[in-house]
Parts: structure tokens; sequence; C-alpha cells
């Protein structure tokens, strides 16, 4: 080796012991800065998750709650009235006029009815879009053609739109269940006979100052009103939500897709589990609550979870929502991680 090499070579090790150590330094700083930058972003990213979650889910829970009552609290109002012969319940003209206009003070309802223990009814209600009001009775109380017909402005009877043969209304689930409870009940969710919704129905029945029965006071709800609201619910930025039994039948959900269907041709009308929606983010989250929970038994409480779909992660929670009178049901929130890595991943940039 030459004294110039020695030399040049001397130089080489020299700046390379001053300049080496402080890039690695350097990069090894900045990378841990970066690395610890990204885990406390995705850490706050699951506490923002479970905070909104809990957001969302108290405000679903307030308005199921009050669309919930208020069809029991009607019911009681009424058989507190029949109780006292206000209405007279034996008349089929003042018993229509009243539930004509009542219908029309409770719009979340769909219809108010009076069920005699001889088997006839009196009911008013609405439907369509534009929300007819119409009235249904039998002849004399009891059993046998049930008639519906329009109303003009006044609730008086105009054109007869149908009328049913051999109607019983002590043979209705309805009817017989508050009966037998004596207190106030839901029916089982039902597809409509016209295949256009699901229903349910609040029932009660209502006693003379002797004690004696005269009947039973219900009226049913629309559960698409649930999907409405859901629908126009901002649940994240692109989230959704929808409420099932705990039997895992679908109730309602922020889809356009029906939680049942209508039946038609070789087709019969029947509701959708969960997992057998055509929409993946509720069939998926479905599957895995029932993994997660032994078929949706242990969601007694709220729950939280991550799960994976198509490469994306989403955040869940998962609550009980019930009531005196029978519902058993649960409010699913799921909501992807990137609703909320966009902070995140310009963070991650700027880093890099």
């Amino acid at each position: 080796m030459t004294i110039l090499e020695s030399k040049s070579l001397s130089k080489i090790s020299l700046r390379s012991i001053l300049t080496i150590p402080f890039i690695i330094q350097t990069l090894l700083v900045a990378g841990l800065v970066g690395y610890l930058s990204f885990q406390n972003g995705q850490q706050a990213v699951k506490e923002i998750a479970h905070q909104l979650h809990d957001k969302i889910n108290t405000h679903i829970e307030g308005h199921l709650q009050q669309f919930l009552y208020t069809p029991h609290q009607i019911n009681h109002l009424n058989a507190n009235a029949f109780y006292q012969g206000l209405p007279d319940v034996k008349s089929v003209e003042i018993l229509e006029h009243y539930f004509w206009k009542q219908i029309q003070v409770f719009n979340s309802v769909n219809s108010i009815s009076f069920g005699y223990k001889e088997g006839g009814l009196v009911n008013a209600g609405r439907e369509g879009k534009k929300g007819s009001l119409y009235v249904i009775s039998t002849d004399t109380f009891k059993k046998g053609i049930f008639n519906k017909y329009a109303t003009d402005s006044l609730g008086n009877r105009t054109s007869l739109l149908v009328s049913v043969p051999n109607f019983d209304s002590r043979s209705r689930p309805w009817y017989y269940k508050a009966v037998e409870k004596k207190s106030a009940v839901w029916s089982d969710i039902y597809i409509v006979f016209t295949g256009h919704d699901m229903a349910i129905s609040a029932s009660r029945p209502v006693y003379d100052k002797y004690q004696n029965l005269l009947g039973v006071t219900l009226n049913d709800i629309f559960l698409s009103r649930i999907s409405d609201f859901l629908k126009n619910l901002q649940i994240g930025k692109t989230g959704h939500a929808f409420v099932i039994e705990k039997s895992g039948l679908l109730v309602a959900s922020s889809f356009e897709e029906k939680p049942f269907i209508a039946g038609n041709g070789k087709k019969t009308k029947k509701r959708l589990s969960a997992h057998e929606s055509s929409q993946p983010i509720i069939k998926y989250a479905a599957k895995f609550l029932i993994q997660q929970t032994d078929g949706y038994k242990k969601i007694n409480s709220p729950v939280q979870y991550e799960f994976t779909n198509d490469n994306k992660l989403y955040y869940l929670q998962a609550s009980p929502i019930h009531d005196p009178y029978g519902i058993e049901w649960i409010n699913v929130i799921v909501i992807p991680e990137s609703d909320f890595m966009a902070d995140i991943n310009a963070n991650k940039r700027t880093t890099i």
C-alpha cells in the first residue's frame, strides 16, 4: 500500500466514523417517532370509534324507546277510557270516529283498534304514501264480515274498499296473548297481508268496573319506520346499522334491502335472518357475531369487536334493546376503519 492510498483510506474511514453513526441514529429516532406516532394514532382511532358507537347507539336506542313506547301509551289511555265508558265501546259509529281522530294525533302508529270478546272489530288507520285514512268494522260487535271503508274529511264512511269473510278477533295472536297474560304485550313480528311491510302489534285487555272482559285494544306499527330512521342517520362517513331479534331475524336496517321476502308465485312470505342478507356488511357482521357470542346469547350488555372483510377492518358494536312488554332486540353498528384513517394516513405520509 502506498502512502497516498493510506492517507485516502484514513480520510474515508474518518468521514465514515463521523457520518454513518449520525445517519443511523437519525434514522432510528425518526423511525421510532413515526412508529410511536402511528401506534398512538391507531389507538386514538379505536377510542374515537368506540365513542362514536356509543353516541350513535344512544341516539338509536332513544328513538326506538319512544317509537315502541307510544303504542302501549295509546292502549293505556284507551283502556282507561273504555273502563269509564267514554267512549261507549258498544257504539261502532262513535268508536270509529274516536279512532279516526286519534290516528291523526299519533303519527308513528298505522292503525288503532278494539277487538270485542264476541269476535268483532272496530279499527281506523292510514295506508299508502299519502297516508289515506280508512275505517274497519264488523256488524254488531260479533265475528263475521270484516268491511274496510275509505273516509271523507269528517271521518264518515265513503266507498267500500274490501270485505273479508269469517273474521274473528279472538283467533288473532294479539287478542289471545293479551287475554292470557292479562297485561300489555307485543305480538310476534309479521309480514302484512299486502306484502309491502312488516309490522308488530301492541295489545292490552280491557275490563269493565266489575273486571269483566270487554275485549282487547291494540295498535300496529310498521317496522319500515325504523329502517327509514336508520337510513337518514349519519353513521360515521360510510357506516351502517341494523336491528335484529335475539333469534337473528332482521327487524330493520340502514340499507334499501327489505328484511323479508314478500312472496309471489312459488315464493312464500319469509323473514330474513341477518346472515341471509344480500348486503355483505350485514351478512359478515352477523356471522362474526354468531361465532363470538354463541348465537347472540351473550349480548346482554354492549359488546365491541373488530373484524375484517375483503381486506378491510371494521369496528362493530352490538347492544341489547328491550322493554317491559317483551321486546328483545339487538342494535348493531358497523363502521369501517377507513372512516377514521384520513388524518392518520396524512400524518404517516408527513413522517415518511
